[in-house]
């Protein structure tokens, strides 16, 4: 993953709700994938497994994260432990046949989750957070990001 997207992620977190973050999970994963993808298409080794390594981090997270009070917790949890046995597949074999599976498991998942986020409307689980607006000033070649800095971040004494 480049820096640009951990920073895209980094952002999309901190100024996430519940719902978007769980969002936010299942595009790292993704991501994740199409690197390790890449990683062998190109035999970057290192690569493909540190991509591989992090998706199934990100996929432990979120089996983490599921509330076993609700019936549907109990499928995702089989549904990731899925995945990570996949990737584990691809990891010690060399092959994206493992990569390919999980990732049929988690586009759809991903999708279902991104249009809950979109629906939830609750507050941001982060407070003090820096603002971003992306457009208000234009470079010659790009768009310049302008941080709304505010004196009342982090602890409060």
């Amino acid at each position: 993953m480049d820096q640009e997207a951990v920073t895209t992620f980094t952002r999309r977190i901190t100024n996430g709700n519940k719902s978007q973050i769980i969002a936010v999970l299942f595009d790292m994963v993704l991501v994740d994938l199409d690197d390790a993808t890449e990683g062998l298409k190109n035999h970057e080794q290192e690569e493909y497994m540190e991509a591989l390594r992090h998706a199934n981090e990100v996929l432990e997270h979120l089996q983490n994260a599921l509330d076993f009070k609700y019936d549907i917790s109990k499928d995702l949890y089989s549904l990731y432990d899925y995945c990570k046995r996949s990737i584990a597949k691809s990891m010690y074999s060399g092959r994206d046949e493992g990569i390919n599976e999980a990732r049929e498991v988690i586009e759809p998942l991903a999708e279902a989750f991104r249009e809950v986020a979109e629906n939830d409307d609750s507050a941001p689980l982060m407070e003090n957070t820096q603002k971003i607006a992306a457009g208000l000033t234009y470079g010659k070649t790009d768009v310049n990001e302008a941080v709304d800095t505010n004196d009342n971040r982090g602890f409060l004494a």
